[in-house]
């Protein structure tokens, strides 16, 4: 990483660089041109991936009435555009954006219920009227779902929702079928690599550990450069995983107490994941001779470490409770292959 360099994290109606998606971009400038844009769209994968980076982009070309639609060979439109500073600041009027409160980082029922006066309103400035919702993984009960599903249901031809998730399984049904769904995949390590090996953000030794790291996501691995301590942990748990059988319980003490307030939970566990599963891939190539023992704890391991933050998520448990439950399967598989 290069010395004292952090990049600053901005709002991704901010954002004009967006790559790695021509298809999906290619795609939405094909439907707008044959007039076949639909009602409402759910962007849907990986966190950091560019899904709202995208959404306010379409929405910028939308919403823009300095050219004819039909004249346009992209969807950029250039930072010093009126159209782009006021979808930056929310302050077109066609516009409507709904996020997480930031008291409890959810969108609650009163939030939902104000789209009903918005959705029916005569558009001011554009042939649209979009809504943004970032994200769907922050409703708080079923009849958030109820409410939104009136509103795509009953909505005028000219409004446009755009909904946003981490995880379409979280989305119900009837919601799910109301929408054209546009997957973002996480982005190629070869598209990652060359984009940070030009914008020399990071150095080469360092750049393998970043991809592994990021998972396709450039929002993750963002946040590992602008955090060193994210390094730390990958490099030391790295040691840990490859070598369980010489692993004590001092040494997984000494792991799990670089987790802390600057640290993001889901990314502590993820560099554990990424490295159980790196794991996992030696034993399995290793046909003639698989260590069943090991590779039964590894998947294992794995899959508990997946349940402790589905319950993190889903009973809005402490960091710190959960960091020391998944501590103490550490130390149970040590017993464990011990007793082998």
């Amino acid at each position: 990483m290069k010395k004292d360099l952090i990049i600053e994290t901005k709002h991704p109606r901010f954002n004009e660089e967006f790559f790695g998606f021509k298809d999906i971009e290619d795609y939405f400038l094909k439907i707008v041109k044959n007039n076949k844009l639909l009602n409402s769209y759910i962007f849907h994968g990986i966190k950091g991936v560019g899904k709202a980076t995208f959404a306010y982009k379409l929405t910028r070309f939308l919403l823009n009435n300095e050219m004819k639609e039909k004249s346009f060979k992209s969807l950029n439109i250039s930072k010093d555009k009126n159209i782009f500073k006021n979808i930056m600041n929310l302050s077109h009027p066609d516009l409507f954006v709904i996020e997480p409160e930031a008291e409890n980082k959810k969108i609650n029922l009163e939030q939902l219920k104000l789209l009903h006066s918005i959705v029916y309103k005569t558009t001011l400035e554009s042939n649209y009227k979009i809504i943004i919702i970032d994200s769907l993984d922050d409703f708080t009960s079923k009849q958030s779902f109820s409410i939104l599903l009136k509103l795509l249901e009953d909505c005028p031809k000219n409004c446009i929702f755009l909904l946003i998730s981490n995880s379409l399984s979280k989305i119900p049904n009837t919601i799910k079928s109301r929408c054209q769904k546009i997957y973002f995949r996480p982005i190629s390590n070869e598209i990652l690599k060359k984009w940070f090996k030009n914008s020399e953000l990071i150095d080469e030794k360092n750049l393998e550990t970043l991809i592994n790291f990021c998972d396709g996501s450039l929002g993750r691995a963002i946040n590992m450069i602008n955090n060193s301590e994210y390094f730390k942990i990958y490099s030391t748990i790295k040691i840990l995983i490859s070598d369980f059988k010489n692993i004590t319980k001092d040494k997984v003490d000494k792991f799990f107490s670089l987790f802390n307030k600057n640290v993001y939970l889901e990314d502590f566990l993820l560099i554990i994941q990424i490295n159980i599963m790196q794991n996992i891939k030696q034993l399995l190539a290793n046909d003639k001779n698989i260590n069943k023992e090991y590779l039964a704890m590894y998947i294992s391991l794995f899959f508990e470490i997946n349940e402790r933050k589905k319950n993190y998520k889903l009973f809005n448990l402490d960091s710190l409770q959960t960091i020391n439950s998944i501590k103490n399967i550490f130390n149970k598989k040590i017993k464990d292959l011990n007793k082998i």
